[in-house]
Order: C-alpha cells, then structure tokens, then sequence
C-alpha cells in the first residue's frame, strides 16, 4: 500500500472512534436525562390536575356549606318539636315524617370541611422525588374528586330536603291545637282548669317563633297533666257504693247540656246541708275567664236515684249555674244577677219542668218563673 492511500484510511479511523465515543455518551446520559425529564412532566401534570380537583372540591365545599347552614335550622326546629316526650302527643305520620326527613339530612356525606386550595409546583434533585411526589398527587386529586362529588350530592340533599323538613315541621306543629282538643275530649273527666292550660300550651306551641324547645316540652307537661288528672278523677268516682258508673253518667248528662262550658266535678255525702234520704243537694262555682268554666259538687244521692226525673232537674238546675261562666250579660242584665232564679228558668227551658228539682219549690215557694224569663235562657246553650 501506498504512503497516500494510508493516508485516506485515517480520517475513517478517527470518525469511527467518535461515533463509538458518542454512542456511548448517547447510552450512558440520554435514558437518565429523558427518564428526568418524563418524572418532570408527571409531576407538573400532577400539580395541575391536583389543583384542579382542588378548585372543584372548594367550589361544591362552599355550596354544600351554604346548604348545610340551612339545613342546620330546619333541624334545630325539627329537633325541638319531634321530642320522645313530645311524641305521644303529636300526630304520628307527621312526627315520623320529620322525624324521617331530618334522618336523610343528618346522612349527608361529610367530607373534611377545610378548604383544598392550591398549590405551587417544586424543585427536586431526583427523578424517585418527582416520581414519588406525582404519585401523592395524583393520589390527593382522585381523593379530591371523591370529595367534591360527596359534597355536591351533600349540598344536592341539603337543597332538597330542607324545605322538605320545613314543610313538615309546620304541619306537625299546625296539627297540635286539634291534637289537644283530642286529648281533652279523651280525658274529658280531668279538671278545666289542667285542660285549659294544655290549650294554652298548644297555641304557644304550634305557633312560637321562638323558644320552640320550651314551649313543646310545656305542651307535652300539660298533656300529661290532664292524663294524669284523668286518673285522679276517675278513681275518686269510686266511693265505695258501687255508683261510681252512674256518676259518670250524671258527668256526661250535665256536659251533654251545657255545651262548651267546662265543668268539673266533685262528689260527697251532703251537699249544702242535703244528701240524705231522699234528698239532693247541689253547688257550683263557676268563672268566666278562659271560655267559662265551673265546679259542680253533687250530693252522693244524685247517683243513688239517677235517672229520677226529680234528681234530672236538680242536675238541670245546677247546669244552668254552669252555663252561666258563658252568658255573663244575661245574668246581670236580664235577671239582675239573680242567679237562681237564672239556673230554675234555664232548667225549665231545657225541659226539666219537675219542680221539686229544678228550683222552683226550693227557691220560688212553687211559683214558675215568668214565661219571658224562660224564653230569654234559650240564648244561653
């Protein structure tokens, strides 16, 4: 070979060498810089796809707080009307209704209620740092989505659901005047005075803006003090004598007649000095406050003879003591506040015109009153 040919072959050399050189820089640097760089673009994917689901979780956050805030006072109410000593005296579809209602409320996913917020993308040395840190990312954005989907089937319920409660809430509390009515007419023999504190009770309860807890737990108190009344009554209706269903019925005779006067009843052996043999004594105390309502005290002997037409009367009489708690004017007006001769005139327009019972021997030495008197008892029923 020529001293020029070797000459050409050397370039090659050289060109090879570099290449090989190169190639293995290429081997050796590029996988780590791309794998860098890949960790790199992961993590900033990472950051933004994170602070993304962070602005949608503050989003359905602030929604679902605004509609828990609601909800927070339509159960308050809930809370202070549906009772478990409430409860036996209130309508019972409508207490479950709310009772129902306020239960999916309080079932309203509950994420944590601080807010996400954003954050700022970092530097790190290695590739495992970016690595690691994407993955807690992406971990946090997929948490958050899970959170904010919660919260806006949260603020969904809340939307739903609360109005829903307030409905039921109103009605419950708008049936409480009929369910004391109910429960005055149930325990009909407890004393006026107890049942006209429980209708007090129960306008204050269903219409109280404020103070609901107070005014439910006095509703509830007052139910059962006239249930408790009952019983009281009802067992001092036994005396012993085996009358005691026959005082109940002379009870149920006088509310028969006088309306809406509330009466009460007590018994004993003498009444005014009379009880004795075949005699009757009566007495009534009545009040015009509230609606009228009176005391009538019977002599035992009313049950002994119950239904003799003379012991009706003198019954009829003292209801017409009773119905005077309601006809105030008529009283003072057209009988001069003669109440006796009131009770014999409004007995006898009733219809009880036996005069040994109805006041006319007993108080009118035999003598009727005036027809005019007795027609004018007919505006006091």
């Amino acid at each position: 070979m020529t001293p020029g040919t070797r000459r050409r072959w050397i370039p090659w050399v050289i060109v090879a060498g570099v290449l090989v050189v190169a190639l293995i820089a290429a081997l050796l640097f590029v996988p780590p810089f791309l794998e860098r760089r890949s960790a790199e673009d992961r993590y900033a994917a990472a950051v933004e796809e994170r602070n993304a689901a962070a602005s949608d979780y503050d989003d359905q956050r602030t929604l679902a707080d605004d509609g828990r805030a609601v909800a927070g006072e339509a159960l308050e109410v809930a809370d202070a009307v549906a009772t478990d000593e409430a409860e036996p005296y209130l309508d019972p579809d409508g207490f479950d209704a709310v009772r129902e209602i306020a239960d999916e409320l309080r079932s309203a996913p509950a994420p944590d209620p601080q807010g996400a917020g954003t954050i700022e993308p970092e530097t790190y040395d290695t590739v495992e740092a970016y690595t690691t840190a994407a993955e807690a990312l992406e971990d946090e954005a997929a948490a958050l989505r899970e959170d904010a989907d919660a919260l806006a089937e949260a603020a969904t319920l809340f939307d739903e659901k609360a109005p829903q409660l307030d409905t039921a809430v109103a009605e419950l509390r708008a049936e409480i005047p009929d369910r004391a009515d109910q429960i005055e007419k149930d325990n009909i023999s407890s004393e006026a005075r107890v049942r006209i504190d429980l209708q007090y009770a129960a306008d204050f309860a269903a219409t109280s803006e404020d103070h609901v807890t107070y005014y439910i737990g006095e509703y509830a108190a007052a139910a059962a003090a006239v249930e408790d009344s009952q019983a009281s009554e009802i067992a001092e209706k036994d005396q012993g004598d085996g009358h005691s269903d026959t005082r109940l019925e002379v009870e149920e005779f006088v509310r028969s007649i006088v309306g809406d006067a509330r009466v009460d009843f007590d018994w004993a052996p003498i009444v005014n000095g009379l009880g004795e043999g075949v005699s009757a004594g009566g007495y009534v105390e009545w009040h015009y406050l509230d609606g009228g309502y009176a005391t009538m005290e019977l002599s035992n002997s009313v049950a002994a003879y119950w239904p003799d037409p003379r012991f009706e009367g003198l019954v009829a009489h003292e209801a017409g003591h009773v119905i005077t708690s309601q006809c105030q004017d008529l009283l003072n007006d057209t009988f001069e506040g003669d109440a006796e001769l009131m009770a014999t005139s409004w007995a006898i327009g009733m219809g009880f015109d036996n005069p040994w019972g109805n006041g006319v021997d007993f108080y009118l030495d035999g003598v009727p009153p005036e027809q005019e008197l007795i027609d004018a008892t007919k505006s006091c029923r």
